[in-house]
C-alpha cells in the first residue's frame, strides 16, 4: 500500500469515529413550563409529615417558554408521594425520581427528579378555606435531546375552599425560580431580642439639655 493509500485510510478511519462518537450532553437552555387544571390532587395534613400524593396515569396538557417552548400542548404527568411540613421555610430532603415526566415533541420526554421540598407559604382554616404552596429543587434531563441533569425548581400551588376537593398549579423553570427565605421562628426569635437590646439601650442613653441664652 502506496503513502498516499494509506492516508487516505486513516482519514476514512478517523472520520468515521468522529462520526459515531456521541455528542456531548448540554444543559437545558433557560425556559419554564406552566400546568394548569390540576384537579383533585390527592392531600394528606393528618400524616406527619404531611403528603401530596400524585397518580400515574393522570395527565395534563402544559405550556412551555424558552428551552421547554417545544414541550408546549403536549402531556405530562406526575407520579409520587411528596412529603411536605406546614411550616412556612421547613425544607424536607427527599428523592423522588421522574416525578414529573412531561412530553419533550418528539415523542421522548423531559424528567424531573425531586431532591428537596420547601414550604413557602402555608394558610389553613378547616372547613372555610385552605391555601399553601410547596417549593422542589432537583434536576431535570432528556437524554434523547442530549441534555444533561439540569438544576430545576418546580412550584406548586394547592388551593381548597369549603370542603371542596383541592385544585393545583404548577410551574417548572431553569434556572430555579428565585423563592423568598421565611425566617425561621429561632431566627424571629433573636431579631425580636435584637430589637429589645437596641430599646433598652436607647432608654438608657443619658439626656442632653440645651438651653438657650
Amino acid at each position: 500500500m502506496g503513502t498516499v493509500t494509506r492516508y487516505i485510510a486513516c482519514g476514512i478511519i478517523a472520520a468515521a469515529g468522529l462520526a459515531c462518537a456521541p455528542a456531548q450532553a448540554t444543559e437545558i437552555p433557560d425556559g419554564t413550563v406552566s400546568i394548569v387544571g390540576l384537579f383533585n390532587p390527592t392531600i394528606n395534613l393528618g400524616a406527619n409529615p404531611n403528603t401530596f400524593t400524585a397518580t400515574a396515569g393522570t395527565t395534563f396538557e402544559i405550556t412551555g417558554t424558552g428551552g421547554f417552548l417545544g414541550a408546549t400542548g403536549g402531556l405530562g404527568s406526575l407520579n409520587g408521594i411528596l412529603n411536605f411540613s406546614t411550616h412556612e421555610g421547613t425544607t424536607i430532603d427527599q428523592t423522588i425520581a421522574n416525578f414529573f415526566t412531561f412530553a419533550d415533541g418528539t415523542g421522548h420526554n423531559f424528567q424531573f427528579s425531586v431532591d428537596s421540598v420547601k414550604t413557602v407559604d402555608w394558610s389553613n382554616t378547616p372547613g372555610i378555606s385552605s391555601s399553601f404552596s410547596l417549593y422542589l429543587l432537583g434536576d431535570t434531563i432528556d437524554s434523547f435531546l442530549g441534555y444533561s441533569a439540569t438544576q430545576t425548581s418546580l412550584t406548586l400551588t394547592f388551593n381548597s375552599t369549603g370542603g371542596s376537593p383541592y385544585s393545583a398549579s404548577a410551574t417548572l423553570a431553569v434556572p430555579p425560580a428565585p423563592v423568598l427565605d421565611v425566617p425561621e421562628p429561632a431566627t424571629w426569635g433573636l431579631a425580636l431580642m435584637g430589637f429589645g437590646m437596641i430599646g433598652a439601650t436607647l432608654r438608657r442613653r443619658p439626656r442632653t439639655s440645651i438651653a438657650f441664652a
